[in-house]
């Protein structure tokens, strides 16, 4: 069976539901699809359920089930992905977590959980941070910068647990969190002492940073805290060249967001950050596209093209924005398109999961996904949103049936049985 390349390309929270503002339309309904109509009319379209019908599917999980491992049985916490991706390398017993650096008050409620989401300066809090904690009873707290306000969290030492609860209330208006133990367990308790004791220690250090008086000179809010949440320990995930049933020497992910990054790297993929790519509204698209192109003519079998800005704008609640971005990641997959050998290659797109710009959060709604292969049967649709995913052939795919689809029309995947 002839073996074809693999390019998916993902727009973080491409799905969505009608919106008021845009006369009850959704995003994807007002995309100019023009550059990809084409392809889009060559593909088979449907819909993708991460997990399964009805179960709200995070990043971390959704990555996990879009490259064909079962997230519910095979998930540390949200914590380990997004320090790995961020740059740490965690050891068997390390606890980490995701993090926000936040505005709060001196009474330590939550007036901003990702202080003004641009924060120039969040390397140097980051290090300022690092110089001065030092150890909690015992335990070696290191603080790594992901993108914007994102951070991650790593606790080392003996004795740790990550059966504790977030610090992160997850919304504004309400006090900081504490940590509570969620095992009935000394290492539970002892870790959630040296959590609370963290958000303490961060906010008296970074109550007296040089850096935020700079910050509120010039109007910004001061980053005074981190906000804690997805705990977890580092599990270790088969890499592709170590499951048997897939034929995928080498795999390349292209990503600017922490996350996607550590999931991606435990799984085997190269991660790669072109200059420019930011994670962010603002991140240069094209220096992804041009990457994908390179890595497909340097011979690699897998290579996924990640987009953030499209979940950054539904999270935000702006459906202009997010259309934007939409319309901006239909460019990198025309140009990938453009590019490669449509004869040589499996070509798909679709979002990790669905955020809606009403609720602001991911939902359980399935997600549009078009598959193109070499003589796939196609449903001739020219256009990828809700309603035509919902009457496309592919139908409505769970879990890692998806991936396996694609691997089957890439011809690298072993038969079931004789």
């Amino acid at each position: 069976m002839r073996r074809l390349k693999i390019v998916v390309v993902v727009a973080d929270g491409l799905g969505d539901r009608p919106v008021p503002e845009l006369g009850m339309r959704t995003p994807l309904e007002l995309v100019d699809f023009s550059p990809v109509a084409d392809l889009l009319s060559r593909s088979a379209v449907g819909l993708w359920d991460p997990i399964r019908p009805g179960v709200r599917p995070g990043s971390d999980t959704a990555h996990l089930a879009l490259f064909g491992v079962d997230p519910i049985n095979n998930y540390p916490g949200r914590g380990p992905f997004e320090a790995i991706g961020a740059g740490a390398s965690l050891r068997p017993g390390d606890v980490a977590f995701r993090g926000n650096l936040a505005t709060v008050s001196d009474e330590m409620v939550v007036i901003d959980r990702r202080a003004g989401r641009v924060i120039p300066e969040a390397k140097q809090l980051v290090e300022y941070l690092n110089q001065n904690i030092g150890e909690i009873e015992g335990v070696r707290v290191e603080v790594y910068h992901a993108t914007e306000h994102r951070v991650a969290v790593v606790f080392r030492g003996p004795g740790l647990s990550d059966a504790v609860s977030d610090t992160d209330p997850h919304s504004e208006g309400v006090r900081v969190l504490e940590s509570r133990p969620l095992a009935d367990d000394e290492a539970a308790r002892r870790t959630a002492r040296v959590v609370n004791a963290f958000t303490k220690r961060v906010a008296e250090l970074l109550r007296d940073c040089p850096l935020n008086a700079r910050r509120e000179e010039r109007g910004a809010p001061p980053v005074n805290a981190i906000l804690l949440r997805g705990a977890g320990k580092m599990v270790r995930y088969p890499r592709f060249s170590e499951r048997g049933e897939l034929d995928v020497a080498r795999a390349v992910a292209i990503s600017a967001t922490a996350l996607v990054k550590g999931v991606c790297a435990l799984l085997g993929f190269e991660v790669v950050t072109p200059e420019g790519a930011t994670g962010g509204i603002d991140s240069d698209l094209m220096s992804k596209a041009r990457a994908a192109v390179e890595f497909y003519r340097r011979g690699y079998d897998l290579i996924y093209v990640h987009v953030k800005g499209a979940d950054a704008a539904s999270h935000d609640g702006n459906p202009y924005a997010k259309v934007d971005m939409i319309e901006r990641t239909l460019r990198v997959l025309s140009y990938i398109a453009d590019n490669v050998d449509l004869e040589d290659v499996v070509i798909s797109f679709l979002g990790d999961h669905t955020t809606p710009v009403t609720v602001r959060d991911h939902t359980s709604d399935p997600v549009p996904v078009a598959v193109y292969a070499p003589g796939i049967l196609t449903d001739g649709f020219s256009r990828l949103t809700e309603k035509e995913a919902r009457r496309g052939s592919l139908g409505r795919l769970r879990s890692v049936e998806l991936f396996g689809t694609l691997m089957d029309y890439a011809g690298r995947i072993e038969k079931f049985g004789a």
